[in-house]
């Protein structure tokens, strides 16, 4: 029967329609409005009946989400590869939206292999005898809690078969009456079950970055079952395209800092995660999928081990060259490396993800959780207020203080935790996350054996090149006191024009010059003041070097740096030298780069910008090369500047242009013109 679907989907109407439809699909995303919300929500919140949805019933959310899943529409497109998306709209008033009764903390990666292998009858049926086992009341309500949540899901699919059936889509509707309550039986119905659990979750309950995993892992038994039905390679390409589009209907083009779309999963990224030591032939198809959509969601993300399989670290860059900006390339041995040390067993070890922004993940075994330290603003507090003898003792100082800052941090993690463990929690997260099913708890109530805390340091580079200069000035040449220079930055070098222009054009780390050495002992001290940190069995403190967009946001209330940065600029993101300070070319900036102890990390982000399309052998050379030296990951734009700057001036040319933003793909038309400049201001190579 699935044989023959498919020989009528993509064999009799051909490749033509089937690209048709793919195009369609794309359009109604470019055309969708970003200033509406999903309105069938909204209305079922902001009215709910409280005689029926009592707020003190331990089963309050759950039942909730039943109530929405049975209210809600199910809408279908003829076009649909794939079924299920929401009603949007927009409100009269959008006060109060949207709606926080029921929302999830998102930022994870669901055991979807374990839905595919189970349904969730087979879920539920292990939390009933894991509840039984334990016979305490939290675990019943756990149970109860499950039972509501799971029999919503499974109506609510059957009325989409019914609505799936009605457009002639038989393939899908066929899926939807037994997925995701029962086991996926090929590759189809296991990404069928998959996108609506992932659907209700970002839309329905509301949070965002929900990521898919190590999905040619966990999907490659469904893709040989796929093929022995009878389905070709080339088939199940654009099956996978199908599945990647409906990743970027949730939330449209909206930017995730700016005109935000007023939903609770505005902007989620979506990350895919391949490769590591066992590529396999879904690797290379989930390549291909991802250049025929080509659009800024899912972000792929390739742990690329080159010795594992060659012919696919070729076909990674040449993906590469594609994709651009929505992809990311992280060692996976050096990686696996750091983890051996910290403890990890082999297992684990080598199952690790990144579930969005660059953010490191146990892959379904934590909730993501990170931390961004004050860096800067930290630096300029210690060297404002005490005077120092030397570097050292400068570093010294400035690294005590940001350990206190992150031990008060985890502290109030905790605090946060202890407050949440009695909280009505919410179940459907817990049911494809951590040990939550075993446990019979939630997330956050005992149900997560590890937690990942990603650290992050940003403005690696300002605080660098400030150190050197400090050096230079005022213990090697002393030109100044301690307090005279400090006193000349503190006054944002006003009526210091000669210094100011001496400073700015003092060497600058990302050229391969002596100057890096402060970065490396930036990133030393960093690096062992993390992992000082004495945590509780099973809770991990992972740093990286990563600013998301912290080197803007919080650039405004920081005062001047002696690198030469001015009070409210911008100072340097992830990785990377302050913007412009890299003349020497891209062998040197890839070389001061990997004088950061980035063995010593598991997270964070180096983007590379290119003027014009490059070679996939010449970014093989330059990523392998990287790696080899101890690099980490890599991200790269290829822009024109003159296109960006037409792009600005008439942005409805432009719909489709997207640049790499941090560890993330971004439409440029739809960003803030501050940011806008920043991506300008970069150095392309």
């Amino acid at each position: 029967m699935y044989f023959s679907f498919i020989r009528t989907l993509f064999g009799k109407i051909g490749m033509k329609i089937i690209n048709e439809k793919l195009n369609y699909l794309k359009e109604l995303v470019f055309e969708s409005d970003n200033t509406a919300c999903f309105i069938e929500r909204e209305k079922f919140l902001n009215n709910l009946d409280t005689s029926v949805y009592n707020v003190e019933s331990l089963n309050y959310h759950a039942n909730i989400l039943a109530g929405m899943l049975d209210n809600v529409s199910v809408p279908v497109d003829e076009n649909d590869i794939f079924v299920g998306r929401v009603v949007e709209g927009v409100l009269d008033s959008f006060e109060g939206v949207p709606n926080r009764t029921l929302k999830s903390n998102g930022h994870m990666s669901p055991e979807y292999a374990r839905l595919w292998q189970k349904g969730y009858k087979g879920i539920l049926a292990d939390i009933k005898k894991n509840a039984e086992q334990r016979s305490d009341e939290k675990s019943m309500v756990f149970y109860e809690n499950a039972r509501i949540v799971v029999e919503a899901i499974r109506r609510y699919s059957k009325r989409y078969a019914d609505a799936a059936r009605s457009k002639g889509l038989t393939r899908a509707a066929d899926a939807l009456e037994r997925v995701p309550y029962e086991p996926a039986y090929d590759l189809y119905s296991a990404l069928q079950g998959a996108w609506i659990v992932h659907l209700i979750a970002s839309c329905y309950v509301g949070a965002r970055d929900y990521a898919f995993g190590r999905l040619d892992q966990s999907l490659y038994p469904y893709y040989l079952k796929e093929l022995a039905n009878g389905t070709t390679k080339e088939e199940v390409e654009d099956i996978l395209a199908g599945f990647f589009i409906k990743t970027n209907e949730i939330c449209g083009r909206t930017s995730w800092n700016y005109k935000r779309k007023p939903i609770l999963c505005n902007s989620s990224k979506q990350y895919v995660n391949i490769g590591g030591e066992n590529p396999n032939e879904l690797s290379f198809a989930i390549l291909a999928a991802a250049k025929k959509v080509n659009m800024a969601q899912p972000q792929i993300v390739v742990l690329l081990d080159p010795g594992a399989n060659e012919e696919f670290t070729d076909a990674t860059f040449e993906a590469l060259t594609v994709l651009t900006d929505k992809m990311n390339v992280y060692s996976y041995t050096s990686v696996k490396s750091f983890l051996l040390e910290k403890g990890l067993s082999e297992e684990i070890a080598s199952d690790f993800t990144y579930s969005a922004c660059c953010t490191f993940d146990l892959n379904h075994r934590n909730i993501r959780e990170e931390y961004f330290l004050p860096s800067v603003q930290t630096f300029c507090n210690v060297i404002y207020e005490k005077d120092f003898d030397n570097i050292n003792e400068i570093v010294e100082a400035y690294f005590d203080a940001l350990r206190e800052n992150l031990l008060e941090h985890l502290d109030l993690v905790q605090q946060k935790v202890s407050f949440t463990k009695n909280r009505k929690a919410f179940v459907l997260d817990a049911l494809l996350i951590g040990d939550c099913t075993e446990k019979c708890r939630y997330p956050l109530n005992g149900g997560l054996t590890y937690h990942v805390y990603n650290v992050f340091f940003s403005g690696i580079a300002t605080v660098a090149d400030s150190l050197a200069a400090i050096d230079k000035l005022v213990f090697e040449e002393k030109r100044f006191t301690y307090r005279e220079f400090i006193d000349i930055v503190k006054s944002n070098y006003q009526g210091n024009d000669d210094i100011l222009a001496f400073v700015t054009s003092l060497p600058k780390y990302g050229n391969d010059l002596s100057v890096d050495k402060y970065a490396a002992m930036v990133g030393e001290a960093f690096v062992s003041m993390v992992n000082s940190i004495s945590l509780p069995k099973g809770k991990y403190a992972i740093p990286g070097f990563y600013s998301l967009d912290k080197d803007n946001r919080w650039a405004k209330d920081i005062p001047a740096t002696p690198d030469g940065r001015l009070w409210g600029d911008p100072f340097s993101e992830n990785q990377s030298p302050t913007y412009g300070a890299d003349r020497n070319g891209i062998t040197s900036l890839i070389n001061s780069v990997s004088r950061l102890p980035l063995e010593k990390t598991a997270t964070g982000g180096f983007n590379l910008t290119f003027s014009g399309a490059v070679k996939p052998e010449i970014l093989k050379a330059l990523v392998t090369t990287f790696f080899e030296k101890g690099g980490l990951h890599v991200g790269i734009t290829v822009l024109s500047r003159r296109e960006l700057e037409d792009a600005m001036k008439t942005p409805d040319k432009y719909k489709s242009l997207t640049v790499r933003l941090y560890g993330f793909s971004e439409y440029f038309i739809n960003m803030p013109e501050w940011q806008q400049r920043a991506i300008l201001n970069r150095t392309a190579y």
